[in-house]
């Protein structure tokens, strides 16, 4: 390994947390070349942690115990065990690991963060997680309802890790498990006290050495898993919006930066991780046949093919009736509300777009004659374009042979979750340049609403007949028993 490790707890409290921490790190930190200092920031059972900590190190290697004088919170408690307690050669191509006494480690964890880390113009590293916002996986659930736990997590990172890239760029690291270079630290400093105790500091971190070309990455091999909110008290939701105030004001682009990586900076593969390795319940399948001349033909159809085996919910058009088990909404779905199967009806580019965010499997029944006339919805709303790409990625049917779909959607969920992903992948990469100019539309589109209402505004105002009208007002303001 070409970088030595100092491993930096700060303690506070949630004794039983704190010792899963410490026990990841004594089965999976090689001491002989890497160390661990554990710092107990004076929390309410600071005796007692003290003595359950030193404990559980007593005589082994490569673990050191400090405790602070007073209480520094998060930040500073950091900053005093990297920039004062530790005695390591700061000029030695050393890595500094600051772990929250939260967060557990797996084996093989640090080696993979080191190999990301010493990735050219790597400057912080983060791992996978079960609870870690955008580094969580499964990040996106098909059950929003569901509670990501730990042992779902393992099974999830444990087969689709090997399928995603070792690494990807992100806008920042998240902090329960923050890989820097000690070099970085030792020429733009660490964590600025004014984000203390803690919370968004990390952030400050990642975008202030970005400044000077350094990425931050996540490794995809690394899983730590993370409890959330035990290494932390006091009002968390006033402190973080507060961060979040100086964080954009100081960085003005980040919330945006954010919302991009979230809509395309992820893989296909991650963002459908909880459908891709099955969670054992029905496969959700959507359908919106709103617009479906024969909506009730179709449900019928529909609950033929896949009542059997899948959860089915739909949006109808008034009148339209559907068997009981199905679920009916009139909301527009949430386009991070993922399905196993979505069905589109001789959809629009918009509509293909929307359903290859949502759903791992497409089926699309065709109705469209051999020759389209100008005045049919597919040219008017440009859905001929999309026909080859829809082609090669869907089960595509004509009406009443929804049934046929059926085979290939079962053999599709059945198939290796290696070959489903690089389908996937393909999918989200031919349909990416519609997704972005949807998106960049969406952005535009309540600027240029408020532009054209002006407009129209300003036009109105500029017309005889708006002229005429106030001028009538006037005088009429001015008749007898008027006030």
């Amino acid at each position: 390994m070409s970088r030595s490790s100092l491993v930096v707890v700060p303690v506070y409290g949630d004794l039983d947390s704190l010792l899963r921490c410490v026990d990841g790190l004594v089965e999976h930190l090689d001491t002989s070349v890497h160390r661990a200092l554990l710092v107990n920031d004076c929390g309410p059972d600071v005796d007692a942690i003290e003595r359950a900590l030193l404990e559980r190190i007593d005589g082994r290697p490569g673990f050191r115990y400090e405790r602070n004088d007073a209480n520094l919170g998060f930040v500073g408690t950091c900053n005093r065990a990297v920039l004062e307690l530790d005695t390591g050669d700061t000029s030695a191509p050393e890595a500094v690991l600051l772990l929250n006494s939260d967060a557990v480690p797996t084996a093989g964890f640090l080696d993979a963060m080191l190999q990301v880390l010493d990735e050219d113009h790597t400057g912080v590293v983060t791992a996978r997680s079960d609870n870690a916002t955008i580094a969580s996986i499964p990040y996106r659930l098909t059950d929003r309802g569901a509670a990501r736990t730990e042992a779902r997590t393992r099974r999830v990172w444990g087969e689709l890790a090997p399928l995603l890239p070792v690494s990807q760029v992100l806008p920042v690291a998240m902090g329960f498990c923050f890989l820097t270079r000690r070099e970085l630290i030792a020429e733009h400093g660490l964590f600025d006290e004014a984000f203390a105790p803690g919370y968004g500091e990390e952030n400050d971190y990642c975008l202030r050495i970005a400044e000077h070309g350094w990425l931050a990455k996540i490794a995809n091999r690394a899983l730590v898993l993370h409890a959330g909110g035990k290494s932390f008290s006091g009002n968390r939701t006033a402190l973080r919006a507060a961060h979040q105030r100086v964080l954009e004001g100081r960085y003005p682009f980040l919330p945006d930066a954010v919302a991009a990586y979230q809509r395309h900076g992820m893989t296909a593969t991650e963002r459908f991780a909880d459908v891709l390795v099955p969670s054992g319940k029905p496969p959700r399948l959507a359908v919106d046949l709103r617009h479906v001349a024969d909506a009730d033909a179709l449900v019928r159809e529909i609950d033929a093919a896949f009542g059997d085996g899948f959860a089915l919910e739909a949006r109808l058009p008034a009148g339209t009736t559907a068997p009981a088990a199905w679920t009916v909404t009139s909301k527009d779905p949430d386009p991070d509300d993922l399905v196993t199967v979505a069905v589109l009806v001789d959809p629009s580019p918009a509509e293909v777009v929307a359903a290859n965010r949502r759903a791992l499997h497409l089926v699309v029944v065709r109705s469209a004659p051999p020759t389209v006339p100008w005045s049919s919805r597919a040219h008017r709303t440009g859905a001929d374009t999309v026909a080859a790409v829809v082609d090669r990625f869907a089960e595509v049917v004509a009406p009443g042979e929804v049934a046929d779909a059926r085979e290939g959607i079962e053999n599709s969920l059945m198939a290796p979750v290696d070959g489903t992903a690089a389908a996937l992948e393909s999918r989200w990469a031919a349909l990416l340049p519609l997704d972005l100019t949807a998106a960049d539309v969406a952005a535009a589109s309540a600027a240029d609403e408020v532009v054209r209402l002006r407009r129209e505004l300003d036009d109105l105002r500029a017309s005889r007949s708006f002229r005429t009208g106030q001028a009538i007002a006037k005088v009429a303001s001015r008749l007898p028993g008027r006030r």
